[in-house]
C-alpha cells in the first residue's frame, strides 16, 4: 500500500512537472507571439519560421528519439547506478556523434537554398538553438519519475530567454536574436542537468562503443520521432518552399495555436509513459485494464481543446496575432482538429504499443500517415496554398490515428486469445 501511494505521488510529481515545461514551451512563446507578430510582421515571421524548421529538422537528428528509448531503459533500470551511468554516457555521446552530419548538412543548405543563403545569422542562431535544445535531460529524470529537476531548470532558462527577447528584438533586423537566445537559455539548463545528474550517478568518458550501442537501441524510436517532427515542423519547411515567407507567416501563426492547445496533452501522456512501462513489463493485464480509462481521458480533453480552438479562431488570431494576421483564421479551424486526433495516437502509441515493445507497427502506422501528409503538401500547397497544407497535415494524422487503431485491436485480441488459453490450461492441469 505504502509503495502504490509512493507510485501515485511520483506520477503526480512528474505530471505537474511536465507540465510546467510544456507551459514553458507553448505558453511562453504564445505570450510572446503577440508582440513577435507586430514587430516582425509577416514577412520576417515567414523567414524566422522557415529557418527555425530546417533547424528543427536538424535537431530531429541529434535528438535521435532518445526522448522515448533512452527513457523506457531509464525506468527499467531504476537503481541500477552502473547502468544508469552507462546510459547517460552512451546517449550523450551519441548525440555528439550525430551533431558532426547535423552541421555539415547546414553548410549544405547555408549554399544551396536561397532564402538560407540570404540570411546567415538567421540560419545559424537556428542551427545552434536546435542543437542545444536536443542536448536537453529531460528523457534521464523523466524516466527515473523526477522530472522536477530538469523541468525547474528548463522553464527558468525559458523565462530569461523570453524576458531577453523582449529586450534585444526590435524590427525584423533582430529576429536571428529569438533563435539564440532560446539556444544561449538551453544550452545552460542541458549543462546544469549534467551536473546533477553526475552527483548521483558516476561520471563516465564519452565512448564510441557506447555511443553506437545506443544509437542500436534508439533507431526504433528516431523513426518514430522523425514522423513526429516532419508532420510539424517539415510542414512549415515544405510549405516555405512553395510559398512566399508573408503566407508562411500566416500558416506558423495558425499554427503555433493549435500547436499550444495540443501541446496540453502531451504532458499527460509523457507522465504515464514510464508508469505504462513498468506495468506492461510486469503485468500486461494490468496495463490493458488501465488503457481505456487513458484513452477516455486523453480523448476528451483533446475534444474540448479542438472545440476551443475551432470556435474561437477569430477571437484567438485577433488577441494573440493582431489584425494582420486575418487569413491565419481559416487555417486555424482546420487545424483544430490537431488536438483530438494527436491526442489518441499519443494514447495509443505511448500508453501500449510501445510498452509492450510492438515498436516496429507504431512506426510503420506513424511513418506510412506521415509520408502521406509529406506527399500532400507537396501536391496541394502550390495549387490550394494555406488550407491545402493544414488538411494535407490533419489528413495524415488522421492516417496514423487509424492505422494505431487497427494495430492495437489487434494486439488487444491476441492477447486477450492468449490469456483465455492460458487459463484454461491451468484449470485442467492436476
Amino acid at each position: 500500500m505504502e509503495e502504490r501511494g509512493s507510485d501515485r505521488r511520483g506520477f503526480l510529481g512528474n505530471l505537474a512537472a511536465l507540465f510546467g515545461v510544456q507551459a514553458a514551451t507553448y505558453v511562453l512563446p504564445l505570450l510572446t507571439t503577440p508582440f513577435l507578430a507586430r514587430v516582425l510582421g509577416p514577412t520576417a515571421l515567414g523567414l524566422l519560421v522557415f529557418a527555425q524548421a530546417f533547424g528543427g529538422l536538424l535537431g530531429l537528428l541529434v535528438q535521435y528519439g532518445f526522448d522515448l528509448s533512452a527513457n523506457r531503459e531509464v525506468a527499467r533500470a531504476r537503481g541500477d547506478s552502473a547502468r544508469l551511468a552507462g546510459l547517460l554516457s552512451g546517449v550523450m555521446s551519441a548525440k555528439l556523434l550525430l551533431t558532426l552530419p547535423a552541421v555539415a548538412l547546414a553548410l549544405l543548405a547555408s549554399v544551396t537554398v536561397p532564402s538560407l543563403r540570404a540570411h546567415p545569422d538567421l540560419l545559424w542562431a537556428s542551427v545552434f538553438a536546435a542543437l542545444a535544445q536536443s542536448s536537453n535531460l529531460m528523457w534521464y529524470f523523466v524516466g527515473l519519475e523526477r522530472a522536477g529537476v530538469a523541468s525547474t531548470l528548463d522553464v527558468i532558462a525559458k523565462v530569461i530567454a523570453t524576458v531577453g527577447l523582449f529586450v534585444f528584438v526590435r524590427g525584423p533586423q533582430d529576429a536571428w536574436w529569438i533563435p539564440a537566445l532560446q539556444g544561449g537559455a538551453a544550452l545552460v539548463s542541458s549543462l546544469l542537468a549534467l551536473w546533477l545528474a553526475h552527483r548521483e550517478v558516476p561520471m563516465l568518458r564519452p565512448s564510441l562503443g557506447r555511443a553506437l550501442t545506443s544509437l542500436r537501441m534508439g533507431w526504433s524510436m528516431f523513426l518514430f520521432s522523425g514522423a513526429a517532427v516532419l508532420s510539424t515542423t517539415g510542414s512549415a519547411f515544405l510549405l516555405g518552399l512553395f510559398v512566399e515567407p508573408r503566407l508562411l507567416g500566416y500558416y506558423n501563426g495558425a499554427d503555433r495555436i493549435a500547436r499550444a492547445a495540443q501541446g496540453l496533452l502531451q504532458p499527460l501522456t509523457r507522465a504515464l509513459y514510464p508508469r505504462f512501462s513498468r506495468i506492461a513489463h510486469g503485468s500486461r493485464a494490468e496495463a490493458r485494464a488501465l488503457l481505456p480509462v487513458s484513452v477516455r481521458l486523453v480523448g476528451g480533453v483533446g475534444l474540448i481543446l479542438c472545440l476551443a480552438v475551432a470556435l474561437g479562431a477569430p477571437l484567438w488570431v485577433r488577441v494573440l496575432l493582431g489584425p494582420e494576421f486575418a487569413p491565419s483564421v481559416p487555417v486555424l479551424r482546420v487545424l483544430a482538429l490537431l488536438p483530438l486526433v494527436i491526442g489518441l495516437n499519443l494514447s495509443l502509441g505511448i500508453l501500449w504499443l510501445l510498452p509492450l515493445g510492438l515498436d516496429r507497427p507504431f512506426n510503420t502506422a506513424i511513418i506510412g500517415g506521415t509520408v502521406l501528409g509529406a506527399l500532400l503538401i507537396v501536391v496541394l500547397a502550390p495549387t490550394y496554398g494555406l488550407i491545402g497544407t493544414a488538411a494535407a497535415v490533419v489528413l495524415g494524422e488522421t492516417v496514423v490515428l487509424a492505422g494505431l487503431a487497427l494495430v492495437c485491436r489487434h494486439t488487444l485480441r491476441t492477447r486477450l486469445k492468449v490469456e483465455n488459453v492460458e487459463v484454461e490450461r491451468a484449470s485442467v492441469a492436476p
